[in-house]
């Protein structure tokens, strides 16, 4: 019983927000502390500063995997293109509805583990708009074997159904 509340005390969590506390930067030095692997499953991503530190991870020999929303990655803002077009390994998720519908299924998440002791959650996307104009969160969980085992699982399910851009 002792070992399992030590193991709890010892998670940390930091909870940011984007009009107060700069989501984008806590994002970029959470990618820039990646050593070995990077998995990244984002609604939307359009920062250029963010792709930046994402190609920088890669450059310093991090596996890095990226996932976007397959309608999303089509926009012209998107860096879906240009990071693949850069080496970075990346995949979309497109669902393709059964019925001719009005209400389109998204890969929704915004979500990020890094090297597998931290996982980045919340309603933050990659994008100027997030970070300048929308009430935005950023939760950062440090260290919970059980969140990173969590949030992985759903990562690699979704990297399985998706397709390389």
């Amino acid at each position: 019983m002792f070992f399992i509340l030590l193991f709890f005390i010892s998670a940390r969590v930091e909870v940011f927000f984007s009009a107060t506390d700069g989501c984008e930067d806590k994002v970029i030095n959470a990618i820039n502390s990646a050593q070995r692997e990077l998995k990244i499953a984002v609604y939307s991503f359009t920062s250029r500063e963010i792709s930046q530190a994402v190609l920088d991870a890669v450059k310093r020999g991090v596996n890095v995997r990226v996932i976007v929303d397959g309608e999303q990655a089509k926009d012209r803002f998107s860096k879906a293109s240009y990071l693949a077009g850069q080496g970075v390994n990346i995949k979309v998720v497109d669902y393709t509805p059964k019925k001719k519908r009005f209400l389109v299924p998204k890969m929704h998440h915004k979500f990020m583990i890094v090297d597998n002791k931290l996982v980045m959650t919340g309603s933050f996307n990659f994008t100027a708009s997030a970070e300048e104009l929308n009430d935005e969160n950023c939760v950062f969980i440090y260290d919970d074997e059980n969140v990173v085992k969590r949030f992985s699982n759903e990562f690699e399910r979704l990297w399985r159904i998706s397709t390389t851009y």
